[in-house]
C-alpha cells in the first residue's frame, strides 16, 4: 500500500523534524522512506534571527515539495508556503489514511481471506482505478455501485466495513475580493459578477465595501482551490470589461 517512491513537487507532506542546524532542517517524511530538507529561507515568510524559534527536533510538520532529484535523493521542502488550512487538512488526511491501513488489517482478519488475497481481490483493483486506497474507498462509500471492480464474494461485507467507518470529507477555504466599478451602476454590476459564481459549497458575503468573503467547500483541498481560482478569474473578467478593478486575497 506504499505510494510511489518520491513525493511529487507541489505536493503537502508530514514529517517530524530529525535536525536542525543554523541553516535549516531535515524532515524525516512519514509517507516517505525519505528525509527533504527546509532551507532557513524556506522556515518563515518573516526574517528568521533564530531557526530553533521556528522548528526543533522532534516537531511534527506539515511543508510543500519544492523540488525533488532522485538521483541524488534530494527533496526541498518549504515550511512558509503551506497555509494554516493546508496543515489541518493534512494532518486530517495523513490520520485517514492511517486509519484505512488498520481497516483492511481488521477486513483480512474478519472476512479469513489471506495477505495475498486481500491484495488481488481488494487493494489492487482500488488502486488500478484510484489514486489512493482512500480516495477508492471513499468513491464507494458515495457510490456503491463502484464496488463491482472487487469480486462479488467481498462487496457486501467490504461495503459494510466502509459504510460504518469512512466519512467523506470536506474541506473549507477562504479569499477576499476587494471589487470596485467606477460605472453609475457599479453596483449592480458588482452584484451580476458576485451572483454568477454563487453555486453549492461557494458563499459569498459582504464583510465591508469594497470587500467580499468567498468560502468554498470542497471534498479535496486541489478542487477547492481551483473552484477559489476560477471564481477569482470569472468576477476579474467580468468586472474589468465594466472598467473596475478587482484585488485578490487568500485568508
Amino acid at each position: 500500500m506504499s505510494k510511489k517512491e518520491y513525493p511529487e513537487v507541489g505536493e503537502l507532506v508530514i514529517g517530524d523534524v530529525t535536525d536542525v542546524f543554523p541553516y535549516g532542517a531535515f524532515v524525516k517524511l512519514d509517507e516517505y522512506d525519505k528525509v527533504g530538507m527546509i532551507h532557513i529561507k524556506e522556515i518563515s515568510s518573516a526574517w528568521v534571527k533564530n531557526i530553533r524559534n521556528h522548528v526543533r527536533e522532534g516537531q511534527k510538520v506539515v511543508t510543500k515539495v519544492l523540488k525533488v532529484v532522485p538521483n541524488k535523493g534530494h527533496i526541498d521542502l518549504s515550511l512558509r508556503r503551506t497555509t494554516a488550512q493546508q496543515r489541518k487538512w493534512k494532518i486530517q488526511q495523513y490520520k485517514r489514511e492511517k486509519k484505512v491501513e488498520k481497516l483492511l488489517e481488521y477486513y483480512q482478519k474478519e472476512s479469513g481471506l489471506t495477505e495475498e488475497e486481500l491484495e488481488n481481490c481488494v487493494i489492487e483493483p482500488i488502486k488500478k482505478k484510484y489514486e489512493s486506497i482512500l480516495e477508492g474507498m471513499e468513491a464507494m462509500v458515495r457510490e456503491k455501485t463502484l464496488l463491482s471492480i472487487i469480486p462479488e464474494t467481498c462487496r457486501d461485507s467490504f461495503f459494510e466495513l466502509l459504510a460504518a467507518n469512512i466519512e467523506v470529507p470536506t474541506v473549507e477555504i477562504t479569499g477576499y475580493l476587494d471589487v470596485t466599478c467606477p460605472q453609475r451602476n457599479g453596483v449592480e454590476i458588482i452584484k451580476d459578477a458576485l451572483t454568477k459564481v454563487e453555486d453549492d459549497g461557494v458563499t459569498v458575503q459582504l464583510v465591508g465595501t469594497p470587500r467580499y468573503m468567498v468560502k468554498i467547500e470542497a471534498e479535496e483541498y486541489k478542487v477547492a482551490e481551483d473552484i477559489l481560482k476560477n471564481i477569482h478569474e470569472s468576477v476579474t473578467s467580468f468586472i474589468e470589461e465594466h472598467g473596475g478593478e478587482v484585488k485578490f486575497t487568500r485568508k
